[in-house]
C-alpha cells in the first residue's frame, strides 16, 4: 500500500495535535445558506462562575495559557502543557516528561485545581499526582511540587475579566456534507466561537475535524466527537461546537486574555457513522486512529471487567493493578480503516491513544481509593456502570 507524502506528514503529526490540543489543501465547498455572524454581548450575573478562568504561567520565557473554569455541574475543563521549563536534567532511570496537565473546577465558593506530570517514551505511560489547590478570586499560588519532578514551578490565578469579543471569522469548508449555520463571537469567560452546523447529508456523522487559525497561524485544532464515539449529528441535524479562541495580549505590567486580530475557521473533514468520510482524507485519518486505539483498549479492558464482576472479592486495588499490567495487540482486522483506505496504522499513534485512555480510567480508579465520600462508593456498583458503558461502545467500534 502506498501512501502520497502529504498524508503521511498529515498522520505523523498526530500526536504532535493531539500533545498541543490545546488535538492539504483541497478545493473550498460553498454551503447551502450564508452562516450568520453575530456577537453574543449580553452582560452575565455578576456571580455566575462561568465568568471565572484560570491563569496557568507554565514558562517564564513564555506567556500564559488561560482556560475557563466550567460550574460544579460540568465536568472539569483541564489543560496540558509542553513547552516547560526544566530546572534539573533528566535521571537516566526516569520516564521522560511529556507534558504537565491543569485541571480547574469552580466548587461554589473557590476553584479546585489539580496538577499532575505525565511521563512516558512513548505517549503517556504515567500520571504523577504533583498538587491540589483551592485558589479564591485573584489569589496566586506557585505549584512548588513540581520541583521534585525537575520542574520549574509554575504560577496559577483565578481571574475574572471581560475580554473583547474574537472578531467575525473567515470560513473555508472543505466538506459538502455539513454547512455553516451561524458563528456567534462571545467573549465570556474567554474570546470563543460558537459554531452551529447542519448535516446535509445523507449519513449520520460521527466526526468533523475543525482548525482555527488565528492571524495567519495554526492556533486550535480539534476532532469534534462524542466521548463514546456515539454520532453528533443525525440526517439533517444540527449541532453546536464552542471554539476558545483566547490568545495572551502583553498589557504595561503583563498579560491578560485576548482575541487574534483575525481568525479563519476551516472545517476539514467529515466521517460518517459507517466510518466513510468526506473532505481531507489525512484529517479524516485522524478520527480513524483514535476509533483504532479505543477499539484495541476496550477489547482487553471490558474482558476485564467480566472477569472481576464475577469475582466475589473484588476490590479498587487489585483491579488497578489487573488494569495496569494490560497489554494492548492489534491484529490484522484491527489494523484496518472501514473508512479511508490510506489510513495507515501507526504503531505510536495506537499506543497513545491507548495509554491515554487507561490514564484516564485510571484516575477514576484512584478517586475511589483515595477519597471517603459519603456515602462511600460502592465499587461493584461502578464496575458494573463501566460494564454497562464500555459494552456498546465496542459494539460500535467492531
Amino acid at each position: 500500500m502506498t501512501f502520497s507524502r502529504q498524508t503521511l506528514k498529515g498522520l505523523a503529526n498526530m500526536k504532535t495535535i493531539l500533545l498541543t490540543a490545546l488535538v492539504l489543501f483541497l478545493p473550498s465547498f460553498a454551503s447551502a445558506q450564508e452562516p450568520t455572524l453575530k456577537p453574543a454581548m449580553s452582560e452575565p450575573k455578576a456571580d455566575a462562575p462561568t465568568q471565572l478562568s484560570l491563569e496557568i504561567q507554565y514558562n517564564p520565557t513564555l506567556p500564559p495559557a488561560y482556560i475557563s473554569v466550567r460550574g460544579p455541574e460540568m465536568k472539569p475543563r483541564w489543560i496540558w502543557v509542553t513547552r516547560i521549563a526544566h530546572i534539573t536534567p533528566l535521571k537516566s532511570d526516569d520516564l521522560p516528561i511529556q507534558a504537565v496537565r491543569v485541571e480547574s473546577q469552580f466548587n461554589g465558593e473557590t476553584a479546585d485545581v489539580s496538577i499532575s506530570v505525565f511521563r512516558g517514551r512513548e505517549g503517556f505511560e504515567r500520571e504523577d499526582p504533583a498538587g491540589a489547590y483551592h485558589l479564591g478570586l485573584d489569589e496566586k499560588v506557585t505549584v512548588t511540587e513540581l520541583k521534585s519532578a525537575g520542574i520549574k514551578p509554575f504560577d496559577l490565578k483565578l481571574i475574572k475579566v471581560l475580554p473583547p469579543l474574537p472578531p467575525p471569522p473567515d470560513l473555508e469548508n472543505r466538506t459538502l456534507s455539513v454547512a455553516v449555520v451561524s458563528v456567534e463571537s462571545v467573549n465570556v469567560p474567554l474570546p470563543t466561537y460558537k459554531l452551529t452546523v447542519r448535516n446535509q447529508s445523507e449519513k449520520k456523522i460521527r466526526s468533523i475535524r475543525i482548525e482555527v487559525n488565528g492571524d495567519g497561524r495554526p492556533h486550535l485544532s480539534l476532532v469534534w466527537h462524542d466521548e463514546f464515539d456515539k454520532p453528533i449529528m443525525d440526517v439533517g441535524g444540527v449541532a453546536e461546537k464552542a471554539l476558545q479562541v483566547v490568545i495572551p495580549q502583553k498589557t504595561a505590567v503583563a498579560y491578560e486574555p485576548g482575541a487574534a486580530t483575525s481568525n479563519k475557521i476551516i472545517i476539514r473533514a467529515v466521517v460518517f457513522d459507517d466510518l466513510t468520510f468526506d473532505g481531507d482524507e489525512a484529517a479524516a485519518c485522524q478520527y480513524q486512529m483514535i476509533l483504532l486505539g479505543r477499539r484495541t483498549w476496550l477489547q482487553s479492558v471490558v474482558p476485564l471487567i467480566k472477569t472481576e464482576l464475577a469475582n466475589e472479592t473484588v476490590s479498587p486495588q487489585e483491579f488497578r493493578e489487573k488494569l495496569l499490567a494490560l497489554t494492548f495487540q492489534t491484529d490484522e482486522r484491527t489494523s484496518q480503516s472501514a473508512g479511508a483506505a490510506k489510513c495507515t496504522k501507526p504503531d505510536s499513534f495506537l499506543n497513545h491513544v491507548t495509554r491515554a485512555q487507561m490514564l484516564d480510567l485510571v484516575r477514576e480508579v484512584d478517586r475511589i481509593i483515595n477519597t471517603r465520600p459519603a456515602p462511600p462508593v460502592d465499587f461493584r456498583a461502578w464496575l458494573e456502570s463501566r460494564r454497562a458503558t464500555y459494552e456498546p461502545w465496542l459494539a460500535r467500534l467492531q
